[in-house]
């Protein structure tokens, strides 16, 4: 910035050592000169102001780094009380889907089998497909004795 503003200086000190009378060209060449000045020191204040805006997300990117180290409390982002961190190591024998809470179908949209828990269900027997997030219709059948 400065080599601009000594760039004006030099301007303003050729417009000067012309010798040109109070002639309509002299006033015209120092308000361009005044012009070019306003537009350097409003690039000067944009610079600094870029500048601080900088250093203003910096911080918040750090302060943003140290949330995202407490919120996700290891790498993985998964909670280290999780039973399962690699799902690489999921069986599903450790739950019970024979339970009666669970409801085991197929969905229509995907075709993927889907074990659907009744307290997700709808009061018209409706829910969400978890794999294609497609609407599935579970019926039942009444028991007859």
């Amino acid at each position: 910035m400065n080599s601009l503003k000594s760039k004006i200086s030099y301007l303003r000190g050729l417009a000067d050592g012309l010798d040109l009378e109070d002639t309509k060209e002299k006033k015209l060449m120092i308000e361009i000169i005044n012009v070019i000045g306003e537009i350097a020191m409003a690039v000067e204040e944009l610079e600094i102001s870029a500048e601080e805006t900088e250093e203003y997300l910096e911080s918040i990117d750090e302060d943003l780094g140290k949330l995202e180290e407490d919120f996700y409390e290891n790498e993985e982002g998964y909670d280290d009380d999780y039973e399962y961190d690699d799902f690489d190591d999921f069986d599903e024998d450790d739950f019970d889907l024979d339970d009666e809470d669970f409801i085991e179908t197929e969905c229509p949209h995907c075709h993927e089998t889907v074990y659907i828990d009744i307290d997700l269900l709808d009061d018209d027997g409706k829910t969400e497909c978890p794999n294609c997030n497609e609407t599935i219709n579970i019926e039942f059948e009444e028991e007859t004795e």
